[in-house]
């Protein structure tokens, strides 16, 4: 991430298109770096696409239940993580954890 801007690190990250673990690892850095909005795109991102891992981590990152309090994510989003869980479901709607949570958040 350094010598380079945050848009322009995304993108390369993006492109070069890590598996879930590999992006993890880099989302975490990038946590431990306050580079917060790295993170968050990052998750977004692959959320997005449908990766269950980061949308799972994602979730995780606003759920009272699994909330770890960082810069990048200092209290637990009930709604958001209600939110990132419906993401899952949209996706893979058998996924039991997300269900549940889900159930648990929902607005």
């Amino acid at each position: 991430m350094q010598g380079q801007t945050s848009l322009a690190f995304l993108q390369t990250c993006i492109q070069s298109q890590p598996d879930s673990a590999a992006l993890l690892a880099v989302i975490n850095q990038a946590k431990a770096n306050d580079h917060c909005d790295v993170a968050q795109r990052l998750y977004a991102n692959r959320a997005n696409a449908g990766d269950i891992q980061i949308a799972t981590a994602y979730a995780h990152e606003y759920d009272p239940k699994y909330h770890q309090p960082s810069n990048c994510f200092k209290a637990p989003e009930s709604a958001t993580a209600a939110s990132w869980y419906e993401t899952i479901l949209s996706f893979d709607e058998n996924n039991a954890e997300a269900k549940q949570r889900y159930e648990e958040l929902k607005p």
